[in-house]
């Protein structure tokens, strides 16, 4: 038999999905105040507070139109092309905005945002005199038109062509909103639109805890170090488009700096240490790619998120720096943060101990057990191998890395959604802030031994499949529902050893972000052979270094898996 991860039917028929109130994202807009204010309101600046009671105060319209363009990309909209009918007169709902000062009227717009609201065809008939072909593209026409007219000259010329209706407005309190957004989300990305999927019914999420006590950010200091480091961010994507190293050497200098004490502790690790750290190791990199290595390395040496190491032990080697090279490599080896500096490591350490005049054996070749497949070309190659297995195994299941995840998800849901402080911040998570950090299983530790015993001894297929049916379609990051069957998962749980199951869940613990992904295509389970995983490969393909990764783990742990290179039959 053969069976595939194909995505089931929606919980939800389309008739069943609930329609939308008329002013759904001015209540959810609400919404993400009234948390905003109960959790942190104690954190609050004046200014943040005078704005909660401003927008309470203005009436219904003005409110509507505020969130309504606050959820856009602007920063300036154009009156005579925004229409929102559930408004009704929106000239009023205009007038209020500006009163109450939500909105405001802008007369002297910088020219790059106004000639980025304007269509090409609007360009030729305002500026056609200065352009020399109209058939341009609008960023050549753009270029043009900055190189032939002064600033004031620009806007002088829209002055006179616009209608009169057609004048530009602005949004006030955007940062304002913005830290609002962080403060709910504990994010910068995620917007209103996660409501909407909520209430629609498309995802049901775990009912975690959402306490004050559990907030992410427990003071005014560590909301403003995540701010400054979104500014900084910003500079440093403007300096290293322009290519403007003294700039990216500054910020390098302000990254070097320790971060705030209280931000060692895990909560604020999930978040602020993180970004600092991530975007240490993207700024060492730009300075690599700009000659800098020394600068680069020693702003490696400051981050603890990988590829630190890894870049920095590079560098070393690369400047003949072997002693030192060779021992970030072992402070690798002793205590590795990831899959990808233990397999950097291995690699590494042996080149540079002959480096340095010490015998050192090379890393084995790696040596899969594996199948020369020649199959005819009526189907996608893992469904053709499958096929092909069909004919050795009772059951052959097309499930890359669904099956594994699923199992690890199911195993430890309620570790996933134990709530640690500064884990869930939001009713719309799928898995915890730190999920895919080293903090999630230093937080939970003894949560997770404790569960590891159980599994160890207690009923393990039992308990999936009661956390299957317990939670069947409730969003978690690790289990695919729509793909995932009872059937699969059952003969999965009888057929693969308990040892196996454990020694994949303990991998997954170690780095849940690189071992979610890089898991073999195929199972076949039967009742006498046992079963195998299986890695499908079609013509020209090559193994990726995660699923290597997985592979030499199958060999370390003496799980049956196996890659079946598979060449179409001419």
């Amino acid at each position: 038999m053969i069976a595939d991860a194909e995505a089931a039917p929606p919980e939800a028929a389309l008739s069943e999905i609930p329609a939308l109130s008329p002013h759904y994202y001015l209540d959810n807009f609400q919404r993400l105040c009234d948390t905003v204010e109960s959790q942190y309101g104690d954190l609050l600046s004046s200014a943040e507070t005078d704005f909660l009671q401003q927008f309470a105060t203005a009436p219904q319209e003005a409110r509507c139109l505020f969130v309504r363009l606050v959820s856009r990309r602007g920063p300036l909209f154009r009156r005579g092309q925004l229409n929102y009918p559930e408004l009704g007169k929106l000239d009023d709902a205009l007038a209020s905005a500006l009163d109450h000062g939500l909105l405001y009227r802008e007369e002297q717009p910088p020219v790059e945002w106004l000639l980025a609201l304007l269509r090409k065809p609007e360009l030729v008939a305002i500026y056609g005199e200065y352009l020399p072909n109209a058939g341009l593209r609008k960023p050549e026409l753009l270029a043009v038109l900055n190189a032939e007219l002064t600033e004031e000259a620009l806007l002088s010329h829209w002055r006179d062509w616009r209608a009169p209706q057609d004048w530009l407005l602005g949004v006030e309190h955007v940062e304002v909103v913005a830290l609002f957004r962080l403060l709910f989300f504990g994010n910068s990305w995620q917007d209103l639109s996660e409501f909407v999927v909520s209430d629609l019914g498309i995802i049901r999420y775990h009912p975690y805890r959402l306490d004050r006590e559990d907030r992410l950010f427990t003071s005014r200091q560590e909301i403003d170090e995540v701010l400054a480091l979104d500014a900084l961010k910003a500079v440093f994507k403007q300096a290293a488009a322009e290519e403007d190293l003294g700039t990216v050497l500054a910020v390098a200098h302000v990254l070097n700096k320790p971060a705030a004490g209280a931000l060692d502790r895990p909560a604020a690790g999930a978040q602020s240490l993180l970004l600092r750290d991530r975007l240490r190791n993207r700024v060492a990199r730009q300075l690599e790619r700009m000659q800098a290595p020394r600068e680069a390395e020693a702003l490696y040496a400051s981050c603890r998120q990988p590829p630190a190491r890894e870049r920095r032990a590079r560098l070393l080697t690369a400047q003949g720096e072997y002693a030192s090279a060779l021992a970030v490599c072992e402070s690798i080896q002793d205590a590795p943060w990831s899959e990808s500096e233990v397999d950097f490591a291995a690699r590494q350490l042996p080149s540079l101990k002959r480096k340095l005049g010490e015998a050192a054996p090379s890393r084995p070749r790696d040596r899969f057990e594996e199948d020369r497949l020649c199959l005819p070309h009526s189907l996608p190659v893992e469904r053709a191998a499958a096929r092909y297995y069909t004919e050795q195994w009772d059951s052959v299941y097309y499930v890359e890395n669904l099956l594994i995840n699923a199992s690890f998800g199911l195993a430890f849901w309620q570790q996933i959604f134990s709530p640690v402080p500064g884990a869930f911040v939001h009713p719309f998570q799928s898995a915890p802030l730190d999920m895919y950090s080293r903090e999630f299983h230093a937080a939970r530790r003894e949560s997770i031994d404790r569960r590891l015993a159980q599994l160890e001894s207690g009923d393990l297929a039992g308990d999936l499949l009661k956390a299957f049916d317990t939670h069947q379609g409730v969003s978690n990051a690790w289990v695919g529902w729509r793909g995932l069957r009872r059937e699969l998962l059952e003969h999965a749980l009888r057929i693969v050893p308990r040892e196996h199951w454990l020694a994949i869940w303990r991998r997954l613990l170690f780095d849940p972000e690189a071992n979610r992904n890089g898991c073999p295509d195929l199972v076949a389970l039967d009742e006498q052979r046992g079963y195998c995983l299986i890695e499908v490969k079609g013509p020209g393909d090559a193994l990726q270094l995660r699923q290597r990764r997985w592979l030499r783990f199958f060999q370390a742990q003496g799980i049956p898996a196996r890659v079946a290179w598979v060449e179409w039959q001419s």
